[in-house]
């Protein structure tokens, strides 16, 4: 049987890592050049910068037991409530792939059912033919973005599915630079900063990433990365402004950061079409609604595998038995 998976981020990832045991052919397709989405990692030479999600905090059982597994694998370590990445946290979606199935830098504009295949063709125009199965984990707007076919009442649910964005700064330098933590919190426009070298441990190099309000960014989420950029800069004084340009700066704009509501159900799933779609926005609106939307769909398919060898088993018995 031949798999493929739309969106290599977290709930992507997961569904390939409970799939891969049961199912030997499976392709992911990732429009970005690495795997993890939110959960997002930018190399400095030899240091890690977690510029979207930077630590976990389970707040459910599952995902707490999903985070101990990791850190006996060595992926993350617990420190108190939280489990902090020791290699980036993209290291998490590495660990559940294995990279020779992904096909990074390939964005997915069309997918077709045909003959109960599908068919799917990337904004290059190349085409990857012959899959059993589809299952689509991206941002339900970027769904819209794609050429599919879906039931008609799905879509009009999927099309009520709103998010938050977040614009970043990863601010880094290869000397000891502090910010002065306080005096930006007094700007309404941030969020978050996080001392990203602190969590690391890192000496002589200097990593923080700033993360705006949700009010400031959705207020310029139709402007490009660099209008967005100046406008964020006008808000903090000239002291404050001196002091990042002692850093590298890189904006980056999370457009579908975080869900404002979810849809009532734990997956979407259509077996005449054999296609299903997964994520954050089902039943809840975090981390946790990735894993357990992910869990229970590959679940779904992994019973459906069971069935049909135990239906097919008990068919040869039977037959076997009637024909002496």
């Amino acid at each position: 049987m031949k798999i493929a998976i739309i969106g290599a981020g977290f709930s992507g990832c997961n569904l390939y890592n409970n799939l891969k045991d049961k199912y030997e052919n499976i392709t992911i397709f990732e429009k970005s050049r690495g795997v993890g989405g939110r959960l997002s990692t930018k190399y400095i030479e030899d240091k890690f910068i977690d510029h979207g999600t930077s630590t976990l905090i389970p707040i459910t059982d599952d995902l707490k037991f999903f985070c101990l597994d990791l850190a006996k694998n060595g992926v993350l370590k617990a420190k108190y409530d939280e489990f902090i990445p020791k290699n980036g946290i993209d290291s998490i979606c590495k660990f559940l792939i294995n990279e020779k199935d992904l096909l990074s830098n390939t964005k997915i504009i069309k997918a077709q059912n045909i003959d109960n295949k599908w068919i799917l063709e990337d904004e290059k125009h190349e085409i990857y033919e012959d899959f059993d199965l589809l299952f689509i984990t991206i941002p339900a707007p970027q769904i819209f973005e794609m050429q599919i076919e879906l039931p008609i009442d799905f879509k009009e649910k999927l099309s009520n599915i709103k998010y938050n964005s977040v614009f970043s700064m990863i601010l880094y330098s290869n000397e000891d630079i502090k910010l002065n933590e306080n005096k930006l919190y007094e700007n309404a426009d941030i969020e978050n900063i996080i001392n990203n070298s602190k969590k690391y441990g890192y000496k002589d190099f200097s990593s923080y990433i700033i993360h705006s309000s949700k009010e400031f960014a959705n207020n310029v989420n139709d402007k490009s990365i660099e209008e967005v950029f100046e406008i964020f800069k006008k808000n903090f004084d000239e002291e404050t402004l001196k002091n990042f340009d002692k850093f590298t700066i890189i904006p980056h704009f999370w457009k579908y950061a975080i869900t404002k509501n979810s849809l009532d159900m734990p997956y979407f799933l259509n077996e005449e079409k054999n296609i299903g779609i997964c994520g954050d926005y089902f039943n809840h609106s975090n981390i946790e609604a990735s894993l357990s939307s992910s869990e229970l769909l590959s679940k779904r398919f992994i019973w459906k595998v069971i069935t049909k060898s135990i239906i097919s088993y008990l068919f040869i018995k039977w037959y076997s038995y009637d024909t002496i």
